[in-house]
């Protein structure tokens, strides 16, 4: 799996719209995050674990405390990840359950939880078929798609902070 493009929104400690162009790495396929404490060097990695599994990189802070404590009540808590795995491109759009304020009338409503999975084809990759929809069906066919499950994938692509022990001491199947 390649990281292409992840946009965030009122995630973490991002307020508004955060736009990481993993395409400006050009062919690299290793790369470190790094920044001083507090940068939000791991809301990346959150973000990306969230947007393909719905939960976060280190599997410790629960999905409702991923949304921004200093985004507005109108701007809604989501995640989209563009990714290639071999020659195919998706997309995937991920929204945590969370208040947003009503349509009509005073006070807030629920907004429930929503994901939804595309393959991105066409030759200037204009074109855009929804492969899943739902949060369980697009963890799923993500699943289908990277070979992993979540821990496996934390686990094996990323190395969040803290979890370099586990590595080390990991069963080696």
């Amino acid at each position: 799996m390649k990281p292409l493009k992840l946009i965030m929104r009122a995630f973490g400690p991002y307020a508004g719209e955060q736009v990481v162009d993993f395409r400006e790495l050009g062919g690299r396929t290793l790369f470190l995050i790094h920044g001083p404490t507090g940068s939000g060097k791991t809301s990346i990695l959150d973000a990306v674990c969230f947007a393909l599994y719905g939960d976060s990189s280190g599997g410790e802070r629960a999905v409702d405390r991923l949304r921004s404590d200093y985004a507005g009540p109108d701007v809604l808590t989501e995640v989209e990840l563009e990714f290639s795995t071999g020659a195919a491109r998706y997309r995937v759009l991920r929204r945590p359950e969370q208040e947003r304020p009503r349509q009509r009338g005073e006070g807030m409503a629920r907004e429930p939880q929503s994901a939804t999975l595309w393959k991105i084809t066409g030759s200037g990759g204009d074109v855009e078929e929804v492969i899943a929809s739902r949060w369980k069906g697009v963890t799923g066919k993500v699943e289908e798609l990277l070979g992993f499950k979540s821990d496996q994938f934390r686990q094996v692509v990323l190395l969040p902070q803290g979890k370099f022990r586990e590595l080390l001491m990991a069963d080696s199947a």
